[in-house]
């Protein structure tokens, strides 16, 4: 005859892992390479200012274009880091390893955030009088 316990008595599995850790991990990382692509658009969008001076490149504005896909990816990484530590912390029922990678994701946007946005109007700057 096998044991069975009191229905009362009956406790579920405890879910092993860290719920949010992969969203803080994926925080980040996006936060640091969201300046990354921001500092590197900056030498493409002088070079398409350089371009566009030049009397012998007058119609040559890739520099311009990858300039500008450089800022949008760095727009796009930073709001991947901040959405993606967002939703680590507040999936994170405690202080775990997703929360705490949340909060330094978050934490590294919050300081990179202004320099982001500065480089990104740099670059569409210098796209003017195209």
């Amino acid at each position: 005859m096998s044991y069975q316990p009191p229905i009362g008595h009956y406790q579920p599995p405890q879910r092993l892992g860290n719920p949010g850790l992969g969203a803080g991990i994926t925080s980040i990382i996006a936060a640091v390479l969201a300046p990354i692509a921001a500092v590197v658009s900056i030498p493409l969008g002088i070079a398409a200012v350089a371009s566009a001076m030049s009397r012998y490149n007058e119609g040559n504005d890739s520099w311009w274009f990858g300039a500008l896909i450089l800022a949008g990816i760095s727009v796009v990484l930073a709001i991947v880091a901040v959405v993606s530590g967002l939703i680590a912390v507040f999936r994170a029922g405690r202080m775990n390893a997703g929360r705490i990678t949340g909060i330094i994701g978050l934490a590294i946007m919050a300081v990179n955030i202004f320099g982001i946005v500065f480089m990104v109007f740099l670059v569409l700057g210098s796209g003017q009088g195209f």
